[in-house]
């Protein structure tokens, strides 16, 4: 479960809450009346219900309060609703865990865990193995230059550096140009792989870096669409970044993306 989604929602019902509640302000009039809708011959009536629990009829020539009075008691319905979200998303967060499950057998004594076999690895072991499944620089291929990065790996361009700098900053689990095999066999180094500890899911994440050439963008596609073939996705499990011409890095979509999808 990522926690920053919710967190995202939350923002989002706040502003639709605000929204609502100044919509509301222009019928200031009509708060102590309720519309009531009646069928007749397959033609609807309209009313009104006041405070004193009065029934009024609404003629048609008054079609325009009816129409105000079904927009308010929207507003009223969405405000309520709204709310019951607000709530539920805040207690689900104030009461989820997302640790409890994977540290149940750490917590247990040496002795107990000498009797049981974990159906859960500990993230200790869950580690070492995605290490040892993903690799580091396994692409060969010559680097006509290259940038040593925070984490002490040489990489092939200033922007890689910045990602990778980001990936080390935000404690993100990731190697760089580990080597995989497509679907059709053809071996591929995507410029990184990163693990989401808490969902124990694996990213890749491809940046590139001269989407204002047509050929450097048509190659690029082709490998998209291959890495699709294989079930690498993007906004699945595949991130993208880009530059073009005029268009820098966006360190704060990085970031973004990085408080996304990898913590």
């Amino acid at each position: 479960m990522n926690i920053e989604v919710l967190k995202e929602e939350l923002t989002q019902i706040t502003e639709q809450k605000k929204f609502v509640l100044n919509e509301l302000s222009n019928y200031s009039d009509l708060l102590d009346k309720t519309l009531v809708l009646k069928k007749s011959n397959g033609i609807y009536q309209y009313y009104y219900r006041d405070a004193d629990d009065d029934l009024e009829y609404i003629p048609a020539a008054d079609k325009d309060i009816a129409k105000r009075l079904a927009q308010k008691d929207y507003y009223e319905k969405m405000l309520t609703n709204l709310h019951g979200q607000e709530m539920a998303i805040k207690r689900f967060i104030l009461k989820y865990n997302c640790t409890s499950v994977s540290n149940l057998y750490e917590k247990l004594s040496v002795g107990r865990k000498q009797l049981i076999y974990p159906i859960i690895k500990s993230d200790a072991d869950y580690i070492k193995e995605w290490y040892e499944k993903y690799c580091g620089a396994q692409n060969k291929y010559d680097k006509s230059s290259s940038y040593t990065t925070n984490n002490g790996e040489e990489v092939r361009s200033k922007s890689e550096k910045i990602l990778a700098d980001l990936f080390y900053q935000y404690g993100v689990i990731y190697q760089y140009e580990p080597e995989i095999i497509l679907q059709n066999g053809i071996k591929c180094y995507p410029d990184f792989v990163l693990l989401n500890l808490r969902e124990r899911k694996t990213y890749f994440w491809e940046h590139f870096g001269l989407t204002s050439d047509n050929t450097y963008s048509d190659k690029n596609l082709e490998k998209l669409a291959r890495y699709e073939k294989s079930g690498i996705i993007t906004g699945e499990n595949l991130i993208i970044s880009t530059e073009a011409y005029g268009i820098n890095l966006d360190v704060n979509l990085i970031e973004h993306k990085i408080k996304l999808f990898l913590l």
